[in-house]
């Protein structure tokens, strides 16, 4: 009896053993009217996570910043493109979420309606300039462009904020002088021929003396889900390296789970998957430590974010590991 009695609990445990383990469940977040849209709904489509055996589950939200917000109240583990100003703000106020990618980077445009007077940045002192909500990366970069390019204070341009679709009404109805919109928005709005003025680009080279786009948006992630599941960090990243890979080669499929999710016109979503080359990516390699580092300095210097980004806020463990994952 007692040999018999060890043989079953033997057998139990070879059982427990060959069982499948319980997939990890992740809470993703991110904003369903910005530049995120795009990704988060190609990734939610195309079922990557679930691929790496992820029990996923997807969180919306219309504000840009609430992700971020979302994230401290402990209702989602994983942002697909948290502002990098508030991701910048959350990590020097030492709360407990790690930036662990690099998701979004800033192509935007500065543009005025075709008969403006405008026709550079510089003339935008005491002009009204619409932009996302302050704490938002493209408002804190905004400044920073006007502020250490144009020689100008905070205080003398008024920042309208805004969703780009809603600034391009401000700019149309001329409730505003100019505004800084993405490359995905303009390509979405043919008919408003506006000008351009000046670009994120070639401003934020001017300002670091450096090539490559600022930091838009940020893979941000809890570090309590992160403790808890170290090797799940590592899958989410692959999840989102494998959605970032396939998008490229995959536009049709970008366009259509774009029409889907935001019931967005067939040539406008062909329009917005065209651009994902340049504005996405998934990378954590030592260039985009040193350009979060220098973007905090600079966000800093203009007063948008306070105290000092430390390291420990910065995790490449998720990213180094994730390139071991097929």
């Amino acid at each position: 009896m007692k040999y018999a009695k060890l043989f079953a609990i033997a057998a139990a445990i070879c059982v427990s053993s060959l069982a499948p383990a319980e997939a990890a469940k992740v809470r993703i977040g991110y904003w369903s009217s910005g530049v995120s849209l795009g990704f988060g709904s190609y990734l939610e489509a195309g079922k990557f996570m679930e691929k790496h055996g992820l029990d996923v589950e997807y969180v919306k939200f219309p504000d840009v910043n609430a992700p971020t917000k979302a994230m401290a109240a402990g209702s989602i583990d994983f942002a697909i493109g948290a502002s990098a100003g508030s991701a910048f703000s959350v990590a020097s106020d030492g709360l407990p979420m790690s930036i662990v990618l690099v998701t979004q980077v800033a192509d935007l445009d500065f543009v005025v309606l075709p008969d403006s007077p405008i026709n550079s940045p510089a003339d935008l002192k005491g002009k009204k300039v619409g932009m996302s909500p302050a704490g938002s990366a493209v408002a804190s970069i905004t400044s920073a462009i006007l502020v250490n390019n144009y020689g100008m204070q905070t205080s003398d341009f008024q920042a309208v904020p805004g969703n780009d679709s809603r600034l391009a009404q401000f700019l149309a109805q001329k409730e505003i002088d100019a505004a800084a919109l993405r490359t995905v928005t303009l390509a979405l709005l043919p008919d408003l021929k506006l000008k351009k003025i000046g670009t994120f680009r070639e401003e934020w080279k001017k300002l670091t003396k450096k090539d490559g786009l600022p930091v838009l948006g940020v893979g941000l992630m809890s570090n309590e889900w992160l403790k808890a599941h170290p090797d799940d960090a590592a899958k989410v990243v692959a999840a989102m390296r494998d959605a970032f890979n396939a998008g490229k080669a995959d536009k049709d499929g970008v366009a259509k789970a774009l029409m889907q999710a935001g019931n967005i016109p067939e040539a406008d979503a062909k329009a917005y998957a065209s651009l994902w080359d340049g504005i996405y990516t998934v990378s954590m390699e030592p260039d985009d430590i040193a350009s979060l580092k220098s973007e905090f300095e600079i966000f800093k210097g203009v007063g948008v974010v306070k105290g000092n980004l430390p390291d420990a806020a910065l995790v490449t463990g998720p990213y180094e590991q994730s390139k071991s994952i097929k």
